[in-house]
């Protein structure tokens, strides 16, 4: 898969050597915000055909290991049957992030993610006219950051995201997206005591 290549590459590039571990922190009390692209790999089920999108996300980190995080993204795609039907697939989502940051100017943080939002399908048929569908969400996943200066990174994150359809678009069924994503992101303010 083409999405798999590039976050491959981009994991490659950015090795832990690359960063700047004297300047690199992730602050407790501090704003964190950033653009991403997300490839979102589809439910077969769904058959809605994958695709990347944008979207754009901001937290805050109450201390090193702890933050908050609310996401929004947009796909514009097409059915994966015909070819014919526009669908544009929007999310939006509130998440817990739990950043395995242990040393202060730590330059790579991994962290561990998972939350709660809502899915939202709208369909163009040719045929059929237009309908859409909003359905509640978990996800969960994890990623990683890498540091270059106390306030720049760059992203690299991974996730599962679990919704059941209501039969306006998709089935009464349940169904998985897996998502791969690739942004860059600044963190603003906050506290650089030794405390975590």
């Amino acid at each position: 898969m083409k999405i798999q290549a590039v976050l491959l590459t981009a994991v490659l590039l950015l090795s832990p050597s690359t960063a700047l571990p004297a300047l690199a922190q992730n602050r407790a009390e501090s704003w964190e915000f950033g653009p991403y692209l997300v490839g979102v790999d589809f439910d077969p089920d769904t058959e809605i055909e994958d695709e990347v999108g944008a979207g754009f996300r901001f937290g805050y980190n109450f201390t090193r290991q702890h933050e908050i995080e609310f996401l929004f993204d947009q796909v514009s795609t097409e059915d994966s049957v015909i070819g014919q039907i526009n669908v544009d697939s929007g999310k939006i989502a509130s998440n817990y992030l739990f950043n395995l940051n242990y040393q202060r100017h730590q330059p790579v943080v991994p962290y561990l993610t998972a939350g709660l939002g809502f899915i939202r399908f709208d369909v163009d048929d040719p045929f059929f006219g237009s309908d859409d569908e909003v359905d509640t969400l978990f996800n969960f996943g994890g990623g990683v950051r890498f540091f270059f200066g106390p306030v720049f990174n760059l992203r690299l994150d991974f996730r599962s995201v679990f919704f059941q359809g209501d039969n306006v678009i998709l089935r009464d069924l349940d169904f998985q997206n897996n998502e791969f994503s690739f942004g860059i992101g600044w963190v603003l303010g906050g506290r650089t005591g030794r405390r975590p």
